[in-house]
């Protein structure tokens, strides 16, 4: 037996691939009671951690409940930049890509942002050439920001982007009222 793992009954872990692996490598995988803490510190601290962070973000930027992915994988993004570990005196970040991250293009969550219109819909002699749009993260799969476009009432990745950081997107989207509204934005995502 090279090692042990402990895993709380959440199901995450529990299927035939993970047991496999473990098996292979000659890993004793245990499973305790899904939240609590006190059994597996690290990750249900982590979580719940994410899960506190994106909950303030979250009620901040007075925006609907439907982006709470959104605002979890951003929440995410920066804590791998930003929180150095303590004994290494490294982020996440540069553990894993060997150098310090570039923190310059970080954002505030939710804030008034513009999106350049570059051929997504043909534009009039007069009409405006950006669309407005709330900052909602970083893309995954490439180097874009992730952006709620008001106008076509969709989310999309964009490089060109510019933010107003002063005020945030006018308290969020106070045109959403309904949980209907709420679903509809969250179908177009």
């Amino acid at each position: 037996m090279l090692g042990l793992g402990l895993d709380a009954l959440g199901g995450e872990f529990q299927n035939e691939k993970s047991i496999n692996f473990c098996n292979k490598l000659g890993i004793f995988h245990n499973f305790f009671a899904p939240r609590t803490s006190q059994q597996n510190a690290v990750v249900e601290r982590k979580n719940k951690y994410l899960e506190e962070l994106a909950r303030a973000i979250l009620n901040d930027s007075s925006l609907p409940k439907c982006f709470w992915a959104d605002v979890v994988s951003t929440v995410c993004y920066v804590m791998n930049h930003v929180l150095i570990r303590p004994i290494l005196k490294k982020t996440s970040y540069e553990l894993l890509n060997g150098r310090k991250p570039n923190i310059g293009h970080l954002k505030v969550f939710g804030c008034k942002c513009y999106i350049l219109n570059n051929g997504k819909e043909s534009l009039g002699k007069f009409d405006a050439k950006s669309d407005k749009g709330i900052f909602l993260g970083y893309s995954l799969s490439s180097h874009a920001y992730k952006v709620y476009n008001k106008k076509l009432m969709t989310v999309e990745e964009s490089i060109h982007v510019v933010f107003d950081e002063t005020n945030k997107s006018e308290q969020g989207l106070t045109k959403i009222n309904t949980e209907k509204d709420e679903h509809d934005i969250f179908l177009k995502s």
